[in-house]
């Protein structure tokens, strides 16, 4: 489980740093959340509750140290998603 927060985190974090106000993000960021959804799949419940609350935390902290919109935008969208999978 490890392996996939270390995946997540960072290819959502890099996506963010890397964001600009053209948008084109969107589309990475889906396909991104799209991979998690189908590694989400795989987990028993207890461990996607502990990825998703794990990730969940980091990003929402990280998103509270940018002022970028776009990049905040990044985390926000991510942090609701991993959200929706706690529910």
């Amino acid at each position: 489980m490890s392996e996939l927060y270390g995946r997540y985190h960072g290819r959502i974090l890099g996506l963010a740093r890397s964001s600009t106000a053209d948008g084109a993000w969107r589309a990475k960021l889906r396909e991104i959340l799209a991979e998690f959804d189908d590694d989400c799949r795989l987990l028993p419940p207890l461990a996607r509750y502990v990825l998703c609350n794990e990730l969940s935390s980091q990003v929402e902290h990280e998103a509270l140290q940018f002022s970028d919109p776009d990049k905040r935008a990044v985390l926000t969208l991510a942090l609701k998603h991993f959200d929706a999978w706690r529910a």
